[in-house]
């Protein structure tokens, strides 16, 4: 049976808003549009304007989405892995704690989706501003086709797609996506190139390193938009 756990009331929520990185970040839509009148395409305009309408309700998620993390987080997840062995990881748990990591769980999921998906919205936006026709759009490979288009464009992007934070969320959200969630303990298993299989326990992510790594893809984010705006 699942347990009723609370969420946040008005006071709460305000609360943490003003303390979020979202607090007093804000962009336009028509940020992303040209704006030399002798330059613009009036085709790429209204679908430019269309993605980055999409780009800010994906924002908008991604704050509600945060804030109810961190209204969890800061109710307390006694599940740090620092000196401890993996069968001990839960030793400090009471029932309570178990509710409220679940809620956690689900918010870190949905915020590593909710972020890569505005990555990919602006790769949208680049794969029109610099026309460059890419059929299957990925923020990554969009940053990487700049190098000879665009250098300080590329030079700017590319240095938040090789940081460290930045491949550790990329790692998480395939790891959430595709095999076995890095926020619950236990085997994953192996298959090699040779045809053996290996089992291990898989490195656990706390709740800690989550809230720590979610904060600081969401400052890579917002650079990433006030770098691509106009």
């Amino acid at each position: 049976m699942m347990r009723y756990v609370r969420y946040p009331n008005q006071e709460e929520w305000t609360d943490i808003f003003n303390r979020s990185p979202f607090k007093g970040f804000n962009f336009s839509s028509l940020d992303f549009i040209d704006k030399n009148v002798e330059t613009t395409d009036i085709f790429d305009t209204p679908i430019l304007n269309s993605n980055g309408l999409q780009l800010i309700q994906r924002v908008r998620s991604l704050n509600e989405s945060y804030i109810l993390l961190n209204f969890y987080y800061e109710l307390g997840i006694p599940d740090e892995t620092e000196q401890r062995k993996h069968k001990d990881l839960f030793i400090n748990f009471e029932a309570h704690h178990y509710s409220i990591k679940e809620k956690f769980d689900y918010y870190t999921d949905v915020l590593y989706f909710n972020i890569f998906s505005c990555w990919e919205t602006l790769g949208h936006i680049l794969n029109i501003q610099y026309d460059l026709k890419m059929k299957r759009v990925d923020f990554k490979a969009i940053v990487r086709s700049l190098e000879k288009i665009d250098t300080e464009m590329f030079l700017k992007l590319n240095k938040i797609i090789n940081d460290v934070e930045f491949k550790e969320a990329n790692k998480y959200r395939h790891q959430i996506t595709h095999n076995q969630l890095p926020n619950i303990p236990g085997l994953v298993r192996t298959l090699h190139k040779s045809g053996v299989e290996t089992e291990k326990v898989q490195e656990y992510l706390c709740s800690k390193n989550a809230f720590k790594n979610i904060n600081s893809i969401i400052e890579l984010l917002k650079k990433s938009i006030l770098i691509i705006r106009k």
